[in-house]
């Protein structure tokens, strides 16, 4: 064997040695190979930890409204085909189902309880119609979408309400007075309040009225619905 071959051998059993080395080197460094994360939507936390077995540690992040069937994982983090770590955790939220509400029947009802019982059930009044049929005054004789309809809260429900007579009435200023004494004004006035935005304001008292979605002395119908933004000294909001 001539000295080229030697060193020609040589040079290649250095350069796979290394590379060999190198592997090891990373696999130590980085304790062992990464691993890539699976898609673990739609599956309960059970089916989950049986899928990454020991290779992940699930962390339940709690439970939340989505559109995927309650007790199934809705989102993850990371998300799926990210290469991780060995061992590193994969947070989890598992959905409570479909954040959805039966609609109940509200004829019969004034628009304050109307309001009331909407509000409760996270949903937002919507357009306020009136007629002059019927007997009773001032309720509830109709709602869209009907009574009894799966609806989702945060949605808009609108109502149509009987009354003896089309009134109108001027728009008190209540600009400047707090959360409760302006609705005890417009309810006075025959005028519900529909949403409330908070705005953050340090230099307001908590719940100042800074605006509303009708300018003072301008008539409106009686029932109608008025928007109001008060001021909030919570800076998350």
């Amino acid at each position: 064997m001539n000295k080229k071959m030697i060193i020609t051998i040589s040079s290649l059993a250095i350069i796979v040695g290394l590379f060999l080395a190198g592997n090891v080197g990373l696999k130590f460094f980085f304790h062992d190979y990464l691993y890539e994360t699976p898609n673990l939507k739609g599956l309960t936390i059970e089916e989950a930890r049986v899928l990454v077995g020991s290779n992940f540690k699930l962390v339940d992040m709690g439970e939340h409204y989505s559109e995927l069937k309650k007790d199934e994982i809705y989102s993850q983090l990371p998300v799926s085909q990210k290469h991780i770590k060995k061992g590193r955790p994969i947070k989890v939220w598992i959905s409570k189902g479909m954040d959805t509400v039966i609609l109940p029947d509200l004829k019969g009802k004034n628009m304050q309880d109307a309001r009331v019982i909407l509000s409760d059930l996270g949903i937002k009044l919507g357009m306020v119609s009136h007629t002059m049929e019927g007997y009773m005054n001032n309720k509830v004789i109709g709602t869209d979408p009907s009574e009894g309809t799966l609806i989702s809260r945060g949605s808009s429900v609108s109502l149509l309400i009987n009354v003896s007579q089309i009134k109108n009435v001027r728009m008190p200023d209540i600009l400047g007075f707090s959360l409760e004494e302006g609705e005890k004004i417009l309810r006075e006035k025959k005028l519900v309040i529909g949403d409330i935005t908070k705005i953050f304001r340090n230099d307001f008292p908590e719940d100042t009225i800074i605006d509303i979605s009708y300018p003072a002395g301008k008539d409106v119908l009686a029932g109608s619905v008025i928007n109001i933004t008060v001021t909030t000294q919570s800076e998350g909001e």
